[in-house]
């Protein structure tokens, strides 16, 4: 970690004492041991967690899986959440746009985490696919055990944030006068303690970027005071600054059909996809400085053998076109 953030943390920059060793009760040393005790993942693990809920995780999730597929990346998608299992829903409802329209759409094998623990976790990863090359892990909104442990298991670290105040307080309060990071919030402390034991441990890295996203084009005077405060953050807590989606209304329509902009240029007589839209998307990914090496390479699947009637298929497609 670096100095700087020590000294955001320390009593000299005026908060109160920080014991990044433990979380909650939990110690930070003993997530990491449970990691560090289970074979080595061969796939880059991305970890999309926020301790906030609505600041669209899974919406990001989901779009960075897609964009993975697209490129013939070898993808496995897991959604934390048990409970609204917003992931595994988008990627269900692509399987079936797939099978309605009768094409083929790139995209990761996924499952849900019923069970929050380690152990399974693990064996759902070997189970769908152990030499995957990206493990998208979908962590709910709200701080657990395997939570934590998703995040310690991440190589790189995505989080995405509203343009809000409130949001950034859970990386790091800023004091409201001089606009100083004074000390971590929660999430920023869990991020942190894990960091550090992690890199004791020589395992490597996390990689955080926190992701600005559901921009409103007309916050722009507000955008620009929560930017500010973002790069203070950065700086004081050792993140990378990506961006995200704004918030059109076609991203969350094409949703409910599990499609992104990427998809519908194989889709016959659709429309052309808007090139911002598309742009927005290879932005987030390049944010996220991925290697993908060797495997870029074009996917051409086979179509789904399920045979749908015609009239039943125009009306899909007439029904996506109304979403856009």
């Amino acid at each position: 970690m670096t100095a700087m953030w020590k000294r955001a943390h320390s009593g000299d920059a005026g908060s109160s004492p920080f014991d990044p060793s433990r979380l909650d009760g939990e110690a930070a040393g003993n997530i990491v041991a449970d990691i560090a005790a289970r074979p080595r993942l061969h796939p880059h693990v991305i970890t999309f967690a926020n301790e906030k809920g609505g600041v669209g995780k899974s919406t990001l999730a989901f779009h960075v899986a897609v964009a993975l597929a697209h490129k013939g990346q070898k993808v496995i998608a897991i959604d934390l959440d048990r409970r609204q299992r917003t992931l595994e829903r988008g990627l269900t409802y692509r399987q079936g746009t797939a099978t309605n329209l009768g094409i083929a759409l790139p995209s990761p094998i996924f499952s849900v985490l019923d069970h929050p623990s380690t152990a399974v976790l693990y064996q759902t990863i070997n189970r769908l696919n152990a030499y995957a090359h990206f493990v998208i892990l979908d962590a709910a909104g709200a701080d657990s055990p395997i939570f934590r442990r998703a995040v310690a298991m991440a190589d790189t670290l995505v989080t995405p944030v509203n343009a809000s105040f409130l949001d950034l307080e859970l990386l790091g309060h800023l004091n409201p006068v001089t606009g100083v990071p004074e000390r971590a919030g929660c999430f920023g402390q869990t991020v942190a303690s894990l960091r550090e034991e992690r890199l004791a441990r020589e395992m490597g890295p996390i990689e955080w970027v926190v992701v600005k996203n559901r921009v409103r084009s007309a916050e722009k005077r507000h955008i620009g005071r929560v930017d500010e405060a973002l790069e203070k953050l950065a700086i004081a807590h050792d993140f990378r600054i990506g961006q995200g989606l704004t918030e059109r209304v076609a991203f969350r329509e094409l949703f409910q059909f599990g499609l992104t902009h990427l998809d519908l240029g194989l889709i016959p007589e659709m429309i052309r996809p808007q090139q911002s839209s598309r742009q927005e998307i290879a932005s987030l990914l390049d944010d996220l400085n991925l290697s993908f090496g060797k495997w870029e390479r074009a996917t051409a699947a086979a179509k789904p053998a399920a045979r749908v009637l015609r009239r039943a298929r125009q009306d899909f497609r007439a029904a996506i076109s109304n979403a856009l």
